[in-house]
């Protein structure tokens, strides 16, 4: 008996041994701060004129020693996250990193940075990142963080725009002026999988029927519309394939929302800022797949669509974008020649009444003569 007490004492007091083994070594690694609370994630940093990056060095327990790290470039590791999270940034452009680039974490200290300054530079839709890793440690005998150690910094500059002010206008009868995307019908587009995404910000919402969005026809109907049959009419409905789901009537007036509709062959998702709102499965298209003949907008005519609505950066995809996708885009420019984007409508021109298509589909867009009530400029989402 007391060979068995003796044994098991043992045994706990290896497990409690390999467990402060464990601690110790956690308790003495050197990582990058912002990769602390986002393993394999990354940082938003705005560009104004240029931008400085801070890449705080951290260790998980002061030591009474000073402690050495090199920082340098990961080509791989954004490599890695495009393929994860399927973005697209690129390296800066013509970017050379510091010489001697060493972070010193005196004795006593837990953290120290390092400054990075990266020259402006035009962006022309494209997204940039600059992927940083500690590659070595110089001086102190400290264990490096694997999956710490690493982190992304995505350079962007924020959209500052110009975006049409607009309402419904009946021309007579159930004939209704719109925005029209070339050519006006039969695009025979087959999909399998769609998203749709778009900033827009009403100024009531106090009407049945505020359509905003009709692509295809028929079972292919995909109808996007604020409110329905039931009042408050303050939450977004979306009808397609047979089926509908809406929002809770919560909406704001003039305030703006993002919205993104994704479709990936079974289940539809509605994200409102970058985050699920609803979602359902609607009925399976016919076919197989949905087919697109058109893009409208802003289609429902003077009696139901009489308020005033501000739509911009209009993208439609042949692809179920991921949530991360949504989350980098929502704010800034994108590439609009990914292949993905069926098209892309800034409609950002400031004037008139047309609204190109910058992917080259060729889908430019137009108003009807009664659509465009005014232009607001420089409008930050963010705000």
């Amino acid at each position: 008996m007391k060979l068995l007490s003796f044994i098991g004492i043992a045994i706990i007091s290896l497990l409690y041994a390999c467990n402060d083994a464990d601690y110790s070594i956690i308790d003495n690694q050197v990582y990058i701060s912002n990769a602390e609370q986002n393993v394999g994630g990354s940082e938003t940093i705005i560009m104004n004129n240029g931008a400085d990056i801070s890449v705080l060095v951290r260790l998980a327990k002061k030591v009474d020693y000073d402690v050495e790290v090199e920082l340098g470039l990961a080509a791989e590791l954004l490599e890695e996250y495009n393929q994860r999270n399927q973005t697209e940034y690129l390296m800066v452009p013509d970017f050379q990193f510091p010489t001697n680039a060493v972070v010193k974490i005196p004795a006593g200290e837990i953290s120290s940075s390092f400054k990075i300054v990266v020259n402006d530079f035009e962006t022309k839709g494209n997204q940039y990142a600059l992927p940083i890793k500690i590659t070595k440690i110089l001086n102190g005998g400290i264990d490096l963080a694997n999956t710490q150690s690493r982190f992304i910094y995505a350079l962007a500059k924020p959209l500052r725009v110009s975006v049409p002010v607009m309402s419904g206008f009946t021309i007579s009868g159930d004939l209704n002026e719109n925005v029209s995307a070339l050519p006006k019908e039969n695009w025979g587009i087959n999909v399998n999988e769609w998203s749709l995404e778009c900033w827009t910000k009403l100024s009531a919402y106090n009407v049945n029927n505020q359509a905003i969005f009709n692509l295809g026809s028929n079972q292919h109907e995909i109808y996007i519309r604020f409110g329905d049959a039931n009042s408050p009419y303050n939450y977004l409905q979306i009808k397609t394939l047979g089926g509908q789901i809406q929002t809770a009537s919560n909406l704001v007036a003039n305030r703006w929302y993002h919205w993104a509709f994704v479709y990936d062959g079974t289940t539809l998702t509605i994200y409102r800022d970058g985050e699920v709102d609803v979602k359902f499965q609607p009925p399976s298209p016919i076919g197989g797949n949905v087919r697109m003949d058109y893009v409208q907008m802003i289609s429902s005519g003077s009696r139901y669509f009489p308020n005033r609505a501000h739509l911009a950066q209009v993208k439609l995809w042949k692809k179920a974008i991921s949530q991360t996708q949504i989350k980098n885009n929502m704010y800034f420019e994108i590439n609009p020649k990914n292949t993905d984007l069926v098209g892309y409508w800034p409609m950002n021109e400031g004037s008139g009444n047309t609204f190109k298509d910058i992917t080259g589909n060729g889908h430019d867009a137009a108003a009807g003569s009664n659509i465009i009530k005014s232009w607001d400029h420089n409008i930050d989402f963010k705000n």
